[in-house]
C-alpha cells in the first residue's frame, strides 16, 4: 500500500468519526470585568459545555515545565506575543482531551491575525461569537471593586487593558458582525438578568416556543 494511501486511510478514519460529530466552538469575547468568566461557568453548568481559556492553557503549559511550556515562558518575559499556532495546539489538544464536542473558547481570538489562524489550523469556524457588551465606565467600577488582589487592577492597568482590548478584539467582532454570527449581550445588568440573555442564545429555537 503506497504510503499516500496509508496517510489518506488514516486521515479518513480521523475524520469519519469527527464528521459524524463536528465540534461546536463558541467564541467569548468582552473586556476586562465584563463578567464573562461568571456567565462562561453559568453555560458549562446548564449547557455541557467545555469551558477553556487560551490565557490559563498557555498558563498551565508553562507551569508544566515542557520545552513549550520554557519557549512561550521566554517570549512573554521578552514582551513577545506567543503565535497563534502555538495557543491554536493547545486549544486543539485540550479539546481532544476533553472528550467533549462543545466548546466555549475564552479570550480568544484576540485579534484578526489569531482569528484567521485558527480558522486556517482547525478549518474550523465558530458558530457563534458570543459578545459581553460593557461600558468602559462599569467594567472599570467592578474591577476597582472585586480586590481580588490582582496587582493588575490599578487604574492605569485597567485603562490599557480596555484599550488593547479595543483595538485588538473589535475588528475581531466586525468580522464576524459582517457574517452574522455575533451574539451581543448586554453585560452592565446584574449577573442573574445577563445570564436569561445568555440562556436564550444557546436555547434552540424550538424548546424556547415550547417553554413560551
Amino acid at each position: 500500500m503506497p504510503m499516500g494511501s496509508v496517510v489518506e486511510a488514516a486521515n479518513t478514519g480521523a475524520n469519519g468519526s469527527l464528521s459524524e460529530k463536528k465540534p461546536v466552538v463558541v467564541f467569548v469575547l468582552g473586556g476586562p470585568g465584563s463578567g464573562k468568566g461568571t456567565q462562561c461557568a453559568n453555560i458549562v453548568e446548564h449547557f455541557g459545555y467545555t469551558h477553556l481559556s487560551a490565557g490559563d492553557l498557555l498558563r498551565a503549559e508553562i507551569k508544566s515545565g515542557s520545552e513549550n511550556g520554557t519557549m512561550i515562558q521566554n517570549m512573554i518575559k521578552e514582551g513577545k506575543i506567543v503565535p497563534s499556532e502555538v495557543t491554536i495546539k493547545l486549544l486543539q489538544k485540550a479539546m481532544h482531551e476533553s472528550g467533549n464536542d462543545k466548546f466555549l473558547i475564552d479570550g480568544f481570538p484576540r485579534n484578526e491575525e489569531n482569528r484567521a489562524a485558527f480558522e486556517t489550523v482547525t478549518k474550523m469556524e465558530p458558530e457563534f461569537v458570543l459578545f459581553f457588551d460593557c461600558s468602559e465606565e462599569e467594567m472599570e467600577r467592578r474591577l476597582l471593586s472585586r480586590n481580588q488582589g490582582r496587582e493588575d487592577d490599578n487604574i492605569e492597568t485597567i485603562r490599557k487593558r480596555f484599550k488593547v482590548f479595543l483595538e485588538s478584539s473589535l475588528p475581531v467582532i466586525q468580522y464576524y458582525e459582517s457574517k452574522g454570527k455575533v451574539r451581543k449581550i448586554d453585560a452592565a445588568k446584574p449577573i442573574a438578568v445577563v445570564f436569561e440573555a445568555v440562556e436564550a442564545v444557546f436555547t434552540p429555537a424550538d424548546e424556547q416556543k415550547a417553554s413560551a
